[in-house]
């Protein structure tokens, strides 16, 4: 398993070692299938796009589903098992629920950014995909029970309310920072201001997960 997968998708697919043409083919249908959604990019414009035949296409994929699994598959097999253990790992260094919340929103945001097209698939093909669910769902089932427990443990010592579990903050951290990254991506139109929006971010999620009445004292 290659580790440095995450840290950028689209430059990780460039080093690897594959045909020319096979490789201009997953680059150009993460770039369509991003902008345009997997039913709205035809083969034709993916080839278009590579600069290769339909055939070269059905040469290494049997069908668009094939294509769309092989970009998907090293994303969703890397998502948990490297990106959790390189997440628990950081943030261990921090030591206040301000600076946990920090590293979250900020470090996931840019991430987040950097993989945005290969995010941009993920996301909207878990929503209507079976296939592709039933891939990150088992990734998911099999790295929830450490990270869950060791989630749990960081956030209780540094003032999360008992009352929410693990999931409950996880949903809440991801929930405002996948909200903005999709504002971002569909509404450009929005003026932003990362800075700003990312500390009002923060400020909403301490307000909502932190137990006031030991901060009061």
């Amino acid at each position: 398993m290659n580790t440095n997968v995450f840290s950028n998708y689209r430059n990780w697919l460039e080093t690897q070692k594959i045909p020319k043409g096979k490789k201009a083919v997953l680059l150009s249908a993460l770039t369509l299938f991003a902008e345009f959604g997997f039913n709205g990019t035809s083969t034709a414009k993916i080839a278009q796009t590579a600069g290769v035949s339909q055939g070269t296409i059905f040469k290494y994929f049997k069908t668009k589903q094939d294509l769309l699994i092989s970009i998907l598959q090293p994303i969703i097999q890397n998502f948990f098992p490297v990106y959790r253990d390189d997440f628990l790992a950081e943030w261990q260094n921090f030591n206040t629920l301000r600076e946990l919340v920090h590293f979250i929103i900020h470090d996931r945001y840019r991430f987040l950014k950097e993989n945005s097209d290969a995010f941009t698939i993920l996301l909207s093909e878990m929503l209507t995909n079976n296939t592709v669910r039933r891939l990150f769902q088992k990734i998911l089932q099999s790295s929830k029970p450490i990270f869950v427990k060791q989630f749990q443990k960081k956030l209780l010592q540094n003032g999360v309310r008992k009352d929410l579990d693990s999931l409950a903050v996880f949903r809440t951290l991801l929930g405002q920072l996948l909200t903005y990254f999709l504002q971002q991506k569909f509404a450009p139109q929005i003026k932003v201001n990362e800075e700003n929006d990312l500390k009002e971010i923060e400020d909403q999620i301490i307000r909502a997960i932190s137990d006031q009445k030991r901060e009061a004292n």
